[in-house]
Order: C-alpha cells, then sequence, then structure tokens
C-alpha cells in the first residue's frame, strides 16, 4: 500500500511539473510591434511561429501562436480558416527569436498533423470566437527558450482599466510595413469594455472579445494569432488574456486592437486537447 501510495504521489509530482507554465527562465525587459522595441531573445519562451510551406521549399511566417501544452499550440481561428482540413499546409517554429535565422540554440520545427477552429467561430459577429489549435507531429521538448503560457479560466484578476498588458510578434512595425525579423514587444493598456464598444458599435462580442491598446501602440499585420500575456501579482506566473485577433489599422488614434479572449473558450480547449488546461487566477 506504501509503495503504491509512493508510485501514485511520484506520478502526479511528474504531471504536474509537465505542465508547469507561465515561466521565464529569461526575464522579458519591460520596455516599451508598432511603437514598441525588439525583446530580449528568448525571453517570451510560449511564442512560436505559425508558418504556411511555400513551394520554395521554405516555411513562411503566417501568423503568431502561442505553447500551452507540450503537443499542442493556439492562435487566431483567421489564421487557418479554410485550411482546417490541410494541416500540412502550416509548419510551427519555436525557440525562435530571429526568424531568418534557421540555427537557433533550442529552435525546433513541427509539422501539424490537426487544426481545431473554434466551432462557434464568427458567431454571433465577425471574429467572435477567434481560436484555432494546433496539434504538432511530436511533443514539444521544453527548456530555457521554450515554455508553455497559463491559460487563464477567467480574466476577473487579470484584466481591468488602467493595468496593462505585453504584446509579442513578428509583425509590422508599422501600418502596410514588412514584418520585423526579430520578436517584439509593446505593452498595451485594457479599455474598458464601455470604451472598446464605443470604438467599435455594434462589433464587439464582450463574451469573447478585450480591447487594448493605445495611439501609436499596437498590434499590426503579421502578429495575428499572438498572445497578449499578462503576469498575476501574486504568483509571478504569466497568462494569456488575448488572441491578437482583429482592429482598424495598426494603432490608430481612435482604434484600439482586438483581441480573443482564451477564459471564454476554455471548455473548446478542454474537450479539444481532452485534460484540463486553464488555470485558476
Amino acid at each position: 500500500m506504501k509503495l503504491l501510495l509512493v508510485l501514485a504521489l511520484a506520478g502526479l509530482a511528474l504531471a504536474d511539473s509537465s505542465i508547469d507554465c507561465g515561466r521565464t527562465p529569461i526575464a522579458p525587459e519591460e520596455i516599451l510591434i508598432v511603437g514598441g522595441k525588439v525583446a530580449k531573445a528568448y525571453s517570451w519562451p510560449w511564442q512560436v511561429e505559425l508558418c504556411m510551406n511555400g513551394d520554395d521549399g521554405k516555411c513562411h511566417l503566417e501568423c503568431g501562436g502561442t505553447i500551452i501544452d507540450e503537443q499542442w499550440i493556439m492562435s487566431a481561428a483567421h489564421c487557418v480558416d479554410g485550411n482546417t482540413k490541410q494541416p500540412q499546409l502550416y509548419g510551427v517554429k519555436a525557440g525562435t527569436f530571429n526568424y531568418h535565422d534557421d540555427n537557433e540554440p533550442e529552435e525546433q520545427v513541427f509539422k501539424v498533423l490537426e487544426i481545431h477552429e473554434h466551432p462557434n467561430y464568427s458567431t454571433p459577429l465577425t471574429f467572435s470566437h477567434d481560436m484555432s489549435l494546433l496539434k504538432l507531429d511530436r511533443p514539444i521538448k521544453f527548456g530555457k527558450h521554450v515554455q508553455p503560457v497559463c491559460v487563464p479560466s477567467s480574466v476577473k484578476n487579470l484584466v481591468h482599466t488602467g493595468k496593462s498588458a505585453y504584446v509579442t510578434g513578428w509583425g509590422a512595425i508599422y501600418e502596410g510595413g514588412p514584418v520585423s525579423a526579430q520578436l517584439r514587444q509593446v505593452i498595451v493598456p485594457f479599455l474598458d469594455m464601455s470604451a472598446c464598444e464605443t470604438e467599435y458599435p455594434g462589433e464587439i462580442d464582450p463574451l469573447t472579445m478585450e480591447c487594448a491598446g493605445r495611439k501609436g501602440v499596437d498590434s499590426c499585420q503579421g502578429d495575428s494569432g499572438g498572445p497578449l500575456v499578462t503576469k498575476h501579482q501574486d504568483n509571478g506566473r504569466w497568462y494569456q488574456a488575448g488572441i491578437v485577433s482583429w482592429g482598424y489599422g495598426c494603432a490608430e488614434n481612435k482604434h484600439a486592437g482586438v483581441y480573443s479572449r482564451p477564459s471564454s473558450m476554455c471548455d473548446f480547449i478542454e474537450k479539444t486537447l481532452g485534460k484540463p488546461v486553464c488555470k485558476s487566477t
């Protein structure tokens, strides 16, 4: 009996360690994407590149994404819409800082086996439930440059007016411009829901969307599907409060960026992965 108990406890400890999330072995710099700066290399270890396989044999940047489990990536539904039955079109790169560099220390390149788009994508409004989950061809090896982010079961203690979050990505530095070779980061303030609905009348689903950003500070083309993350003030873990989804232009004066809210889609995430994923905050 004692042996069984010890083995059971050891199994629980192993299971817990395998799903540890929201840790940054290389601490990110709190520096101010559009209006942002180049991030410290490998300081956002859950960020991945979702790329599309080209005729030239290369995988070209399509969107961002995040590691949420050892074999699963979370991104935006609009990044893969229309191609969910063709996972072979996509690849995923983890442990990447400069996407032109194919020899980074912990870079891992994966094929995509399955693509799951939220069944209610674009219902009741365009870009509602803007989430996709991609299963990789093998487990990810976690290390100093590669870690999963925490997916919150609620944003109650994470999102409120006056609080800010980080957006990361290789997207355009300005609207219509080229994508960034190196991963960039920017701090964006959350807007309350009434302000969000004022900026986008009739287009905001308050159950599945968040607004964040201000003039000169925003995500842009190429950042789609990437993370909006915030650090929990008590446990020090990073939680993904949003997925880069849509907006009017980049960092426009009267329009913040709109983000899909993962916490509102935990049922879909956990049903797809077949296990508990979302964490209480």
